[in-house]
């Protein structure tokens, strides 16, 4: 008997298969005696496992809730660095764009502005302008040549 000690998941499984499903079968009264005679206190018992499933029951009900807290925190740092990278103020994200334009002038028909008025651009047509900048890679490239 000791020489089998590794259980593998399946058998593991299939044990407590069995035992829930005597468990299922079984005379609740008889249950309720069995477990006396072994010294158990069926009350106690009966809390523990409803406090149990009654966590699962929370924990399943909040799984939305800390998902939403997690991407709420994400955005919130993603913002963040955002705000570092590409100036606070309304601005400081204008002078980013217009330096990165001005050292690198082929870049206003990649952003399709060569014939736009740039003093007329939205804080948001700014803030797209850099984020297109950014994945072009051309920001790097304009910040390290500021340096």
């Amino acid at each position: 008997m000791s020489a089998n000690k590794h259980w593998t998941r399946e058998k593991a499984e299939r044990v407590l298969d069995q035992i829930a499903e005597s468990i299922e079968k079984g005379d609740a009264v008889q249950i309720a005696a069995d477990l006396k005679e072994s010294g158990q206190d069926v009350n106690e018992i009966a809390s523990r496992t409803k406090a149990a499933a009654l966590a699962g029951i929370k924990e399943f009900r909040q799984q939305r809730l800390h998902q939403a807290r997690q991407r709420y925190q994400e955005s919130s740092s993603r913002i963040e660095r955002r705000a570092k990278r590409f100036g606070v103020s309304p601005e400081e994200r204008r002078r980013r764009l217009f330096s990165a334009l001005e050292s690198n002038p082929g870049l206003k028909s990649a952003l399709t502005m060569q014939y736009r008025d740039l003093n007329e651009l939205t804080d948001e047509d700014i803030e797209t302008g850099l984020d297109d900048l950014e994945t072009l890679g051309a920001l790097e490239e304009s910040d390290d040549t500021d340096s």
